[in-house]
């Protein structure tokens, strides 16, 4: 045998170094945080050479620590690498990156990780590749992922390693000539030519000489940072306050309370149902009944499409009242912020057309929809209180139609608490939107509730009132 023959110094040199090898540790999650009925969790995927705990240093922890990110669990994916030979058919081989691409799906498909809708994956150097190509390869797996953060990541691959190749499977896989980088780019392109579909950040350290800026961001020119440390330092911050941390944290909390344990988690879980939506509805948008127009509407709108949205709803036909009233919604924030009379002139013909259909059909959980805007926009855009007064009184009414059927929901509760803004009653405003907080609302549903509450009080000139409903509906 080849191996026992002792006249080659090559075969010597093997039978050394099989004889001092370890076999690896199996592929393994590492638990930092796991709690029951939470719906969203961070996954971290270290690079070559790396290890599923030392790699990130208090990067766990410090997220871990952090009271926004209550409603998030936290674990990390370690796998075979290394710097030791590969010596395929012989012993053993590390995988190669199509293989950890296919580890990283199934993980994710297995217990405990399938029990969350919604992930956020942060990678170091090679790690990154691993998740591009599990992205790639599997729409599935895409659809769970919420963010994407890589840090130095050779995601345009790495020169020196051509030099390397023949001896270790991954490195030849980022070799910037290599048939693994060459596919990965292009098929970023094609698969992602507008925006992605997860919010996303490419990393560099200001320090890192084995992966350089041209490699780790240049391919993704609008979602790139830098920060400080090399290219081991830069993925393990020392406390709260490192920039590495806070481009995590910002990133996962963005548009989400500061105050509500959870608030991020639910909110990432509903970008995900919008994106989920999307794929479902957008090809087929031109013969959505009312139902997919509105949610395909409001998908868009949840994404930051609003334009797309926007165009969707123009061609809803008459006798669609709850379409009517999402685009009036359109109108009316565009109004507010531009200040065109065209466009508080279309949004309130929308808005009493919708109300007035509603009654017509006896729909009062549209009325009361329709009817409270064209309180707001009568306060607002018409500076007529005693009108706005009046149909807060009818939408008051249609409220109390709901609620003797039994579907009083969160919306009907605000609307409630809005009329009675109107009406000059704030002990009964508040105690209605504090109702409608205990009903636990969606994070999107809560904004737009808190947005609305305090316009209105601001329109009535009482800071104070404003305040109170700050507080109320953080």
């Amino acid at each position: 045998m080849l191996l026992s023959t002792t006249s080659s110094s090559f075969s010597n040199w093997v039978l050394r170094f099989l004889a001092v090898r370890v076999p690896e540790k199996e592929p393994n999650l590492v638990e930092h945080r796991r709690t029951p009925g939470n719906r969203a969790a961070v996954l971290f995927i270290h690079g070559f050479g790396g290890d599923a705990a030392k790699t990130w240093g208090n990067f766990p922890s410090l997220l871990v620590a952090e009271p926004g990110l209550a409603g998030w669990d936290t674990f990390s994916l370690g796998y075979h690498t290394g710097l030791r030979m590969d010596i395929a058919g012989i012993w053993t081989a590390d995988p190669d990156l199509a293989a950890l691409s296919i580890l990283l799906k199934g993980i994710a498909a297995l217990d405990p990780l399938n029990g969350y809708e919604s992930l956020t994956l942060i990678a170091h150097s090679m790690g990154g590749l691993i998740v591009q190509k599990a992205l790639l390869d599997d729409p599935s797996f895409r659809q769970r992922i919420g963010h994407v953060f890589l840090f130095g990541t050779p995601s345009a691959g790495l020169q020196k390693a051509a030099r390397t190749r023949f001896w270790k499977r991954q490195i030849r896989d980022m070799s910037a000539s290599g048939t693994f980088i060459k596919d990965l780019r292009e098929r970023w392109k094609k698969t992602f030519p507008g925006p992605l579909p997860f919010k996303f950040w490419a990393v560099a350290g200001d320090l890192d000489q084995f992966v350089p800026p041209e490699s780790s961001i240049a391919p993704f020119p609008t979602a790139q940072w830098v920060v400080p440390g090399n290219h081991i330092s830069m993925v393990k911050p020392e406390d709260a306050q490192s920039l590495s941390f806070k481009i995590v944290l910002e990133g996962i909390m963005h548009g989400a309370s500061t105050t509500g344990a959870g608030d991020s988690a639910r909110r990432a879980v509903e970008l995900r149902d919008f994106r989920k939506a999307i794929d479902l509805l957008w090809e087929r948008r031109e013969g959505l009944d009312e139902d997919g127009l509105v949610l395909l509407a409001l998908a868009l709108e949840g994404v930051g499409r609003s334009k797309d949205a926007f165009e969707l709803l123009k061609y809803a036909r008459p006798d669609y009242t709850d379409a009517l009233g999402v685009l009036a919604g359109r109108l009316k924030r565009r109004w507010l912020v531009e200040r065109q009379q065209a466009d508080a002139d279309r949004a309130m013909e929308l808005y009493q057309q919708g109300y007035d259909l509603s009654v017509q059909n006896a729909r009062s959980d549209q009325a009361f929809y329709h009817g409270i805007n064209i309180a707001f926009m009568q306060l607002a855009w018409r500076k007529n209180l005693e009108a706005a007064r009046e149909m807060a009184r009818n939408v008051i009414e249609q409220c109390e139609v709901e609620t003797k059927k039994g579907k009083r929901t969160v919306w009907c509760v605000a609307t409630e608490g809005e009329a009675y803004l109107y009406l000059g009653q704030s002990g009964s405003a508040f105690l209605r939107y504090q109702e409608a907080v205990k009903a636990r609302p969606r994070p999107r549903e809560l904004d737009s509730i808190r947005m609305q509450a305090i316009q209105v009080a601001i329109e009535l000139g009482n800071d104070s009132i404003a305040r109170e409903l700050e507080r109320i509906l953080l």
